[in-house]
Order: C-alpha cells, then structure tokens, then sequence
C-alpha cells in the first residue's frame, strides 16, 4: 500500500485500515460505549454493549503470534483491557437483578481468574442475593485462601467489608431480606408444661481469635461443608449435620472451631449455642441450651434423657448451630445434638471421636515451623530477621508447634522486649525443663503437651 504523501517509506509492509475494519479499535469503541452507559445509570444497555465488545475475543491476544518483548507488553495491556470489561460487564449485569446465568459465568470466571478479586466480590455478592448466604462464605473463604496460598496477602478492604456486610446482613446489599421473626416472641408449651414460654435468639459463641495463622484451611473446610448442608439453598440432608475436630491437647482446635462457627453465624437465624464440656456434664449443659431457648428454670427436667427429649423438641423447628467444645467422648456428645436437619454440632475433641455419627472429621494438627515463628512473631512483636530465626526456631521446637504453647511464649517475649531474644529463650528452655509447664498470666500447658 502506499505510504502517506510526504512520508519515506519504510521496509516492510503498511496497511491502512479504517476504525471499523480494526478489530482493537472496535473493542474500545464498544467499551467506552458501555462506560458510558453505566455512568448514566442504563446497566442493561452497558451490558449489552460490554457483551458485543468480548463477542471479538476468541482467546487471548494475538495468541498465535510469537512475543517480543515489545509486543508482549502491548498484548499484555490488550488483555488486561480485556479482563477489566468483563468485570464491568460482570457489574452491570449485577445490578440488572435478573440474569439467571449470573452466577455460573462468575463460577467459570474465578476459576480462570482466580487472583481477581473483584470476580470474587461479585461472586459473593450474587450469591448473596439470591439467599444462599452459606455459600456466599464458602465463596469468599476459597478467594482468601487462594490469595494467601499464591500471593501470601490477605484479601484486600474491598472483599473484606463485603464480608462483614454479609456477616452482619447489610440491608444496602440489596440481598433477600431475612424472614421476618421477632427477638421475643411467645409459644406455645410442651403439654408437660403448663406455663408460656418465652423464646428468644441465644447469640452464646465466645470471641473469635483475633489472630489466627497457618488454619485457612481448616477453617475453610468446616464452612464450605456446614454451608453446603445448611445453607438456605441447600437440598434438605435428613439429618444433623455434625462435624467433628480433634487434634493433640494446645493444637488450636477450639480456635478453628470458633472462627468457623463465628463465619457461619448467618446460616443459622436462630441462634448459636456453646457449651465447654471439659467443666460441665450433658445434664448441666442441656439445662443451659433448653433455658437459652427460653424454658423457664423450674420447667428443666433433671433427668438427663427427659432433658434431651424435651431440647429435640425445642430445637425441632429451628436452625441452630451447636459448638460443643472439649468432649471427652461419643456418649457425652450425642444427648446434646439436636435432631432437625437444619441445624449442625461442631465438635472438638484431643482424639478422634470415630464412633460418633459425623458427618465429617477434620485434624488439626501442630503448625508447620514458618507458621509457628510467624505466629511467634506476630503476637511477640518480634520482627523476623536473620538474627532473630535461630532463636525463634528454638522456641518453635520448645512449643512442639502447639499455637497455645506458642501463645505463652509469645506473650512471655512480649512482656520483657528489652531481653535479647537469644537470652530469653535460653531462660524458657531451662525453665520448661525444669517445672515441667509454660504459663504466661492465665494460660498454662504442660511440657508433655508441648514437646
């Protein structure tokens, strides 16, 4: 072709093409055509102007073509555009609120893309609309465990406050609004009982651990298995859902159960329950479940497979999530599991409770040693350098990987930050040795635990 009046011809080949005939400069066009679009609050017509413009993509740019270091740049940003419109597409099809093919695209889409965050937040929030709180949570656990395992970073603010909105069911979500229920409500009593009762929503799981490393997915594991059971679009299971956790004495398996359980909270409208069993009996604890639903204290049977009867049938119709934590064995646990469907036990246990009818079993086993020094230095406030890892890595094989033990050392590296490290853990390594414990405050774990 010719070249344009007044230009020196170059060697090679130049082919003049107008906007239309390129296939880039179409793309664009659609592109801006669909930002336009959604900036003037018409997300039906973005979408169809972001769809017509990805229709041009079959596979990634230039595809066939080798790469110089010049061209993979600029196919590169082609494809970087690429993936920016279809999260835009992604957004306005979101707030459409009628696309039935929604969430099997965001599905394809995370996997293919696992690092986008954004996919995920719109995942999450799809699911969210829908009703299907549970996997919603299931959705953003598999996001963050994805960035820690590549990237080693938690997810960033964005997905982070979209979690808690879940949590907390922000109505600015615009998801389905929860059934509508009163706080305090009366009904009707059991004919052994003569008296109305008042029920209320028992919110009784103690405080998630503020910092806990190196259990993503322990912790993943439980929610994708409890939602997937529970969750309000899941098919009925027939039966309780139980979960059982075990792992050696110090190992952090009350820890992974309260986060997950604290994750799981919007799956179950109607209460959490929670029980220590290492200080009390079944007796004493289903007093606690059957006065937490609202019997009255002199309507609690004493005997304890009356009490059982009488909390199966006053959990019956309700979804409730019970943590049962420190069991013993099978027999200790069964009288307290309820017997609807909708609801789930997690269960913690130092062994394996394999006679008991779990729907799962999950190990939590002692941390590996990055996990273990990153967890020291975390809490201790000690940075991890060259100089600090030999010493830090005496204390992990002090702690047997044990996150209490670690806790305790921890705490104990904290409270006196101008010893020398390599000091410090001379004098706890002799004083374990020595009586046998570690304690700091009021934790405390025998060496046995913890070597």
């Amino acid at each position: 072709m010719a070249a344009p009046p007044g230009a020196r011809p170059a060697p090679g080949y130049l082919i003049e093409v107008d906007d239309d005939e390129l296939d880039t400069a179409v793309f664009a066009n659609l592109a801006g055509a669909g930002y336009a679009a959604l900036a003037d609050g018409k997300p039906d017509r973005a979408a169809t102007y972001f769809r017509d413009a990805l229709d041009l993509w079959h596979g990634s740019a230039g595809e066939d073509v080798p790469r110089s270091r010049f061209l993979d740049r600029r196919l590169s940003a082609l494809d970087e555009q690429r993936l920016a419109v279809v999260e835009e597409w992604i957004n306005a099809r979101q707030q459409t609120n009628g696309d039935a093919d929604l969430i099997a695209d965001l599905r394809r889409l995370t996997e293919s893309h696992p690092l986008r965050e954004r996919l995920w937040g719109h995942l999450v929030l799809a699911l969210y609309r829908v009703g299907d709180v549970g996997a919603a949570l299931a959705a953003f656990q598999r996001a963050r465990t994805v960035l820690i395992e590549d990237l080693g970073v938690e997810p960033g603010p964005d997905l982070v406050q979209l979690h808690q909105a879940v949590l907390a069911r922000d109505p600015a979500l615009g998801g389905p609004v929860a059934r509508p229920r009163a706080e305090l409500r009366p009904v009707a009593a059991p004919r052994a009982m003569v008296n109305t009762v008042t029920t209320w929503t028992p919110r009784e799981l103690p405080v998630s651990p503020p910092t806990l490393i190196g259990r993503d997915r322990e912790v993943a594991s439980l929610v994708a298995t409890v939602a997937s059971r529970c969750g309000e679009g899941a098919a009925p299971a027939g039966m309780p859902t139980v979960v059982a956790i075990h792992g050696p004495s110090g190992a952090g398996a009350s820890a992974v159960a309260i986060r997950a359980a604290t994750e799981l909270i919007p799956v179950f409208p109607d209460g959490q329950l929670y029980a220590d069993l290492r200080t009390a009996g079944a007796a004493q604890v289903l007093g606690w479940f059957l006065r937490a639903l609202g019997a009255p204290a002199n309507q609690v049977p004493s005997d304890v497979e009356e009490a059982a009867a009488r909390f199966r049938s006053a959990s019956a119709d309700r979804r409730l999530l019970i943590l049962l934590d420190n069991a013993t064995d099978e027999a200790q646990v069964r009288p307290l599991l309820s017997a609807t469907s909708g609801s789930a036990a997690i269960v913690t246990s130092t062994r394996k409770l394999a006679a008991l009818d779990a729907t799962a079993h999950v190990e939590v086993a002692p941390l590996s040693d990055d996990d273990a020094i990153r967890l020291l230095a975390t809490i201790s406030g000690t940075g991890i350098t060259a100089a600090s890892k030999p010493s830090l890595q005496t204390l992990v094989e002090l702690c047997g990987g044990l996150p209490l033990a670690l806790r305790i050392v921890a705490a104990r590296l904290a409270s006196a930050p101008d010893v020398p490290l390599d000091h410090l853990a001379a004098d706890l390594v002799a004083e374990c040795r020595r009586f046998r414990t570690l304690s700091c405050g009021d934790l405390r774990i025998s060496y046995r635990s913890a070597a």
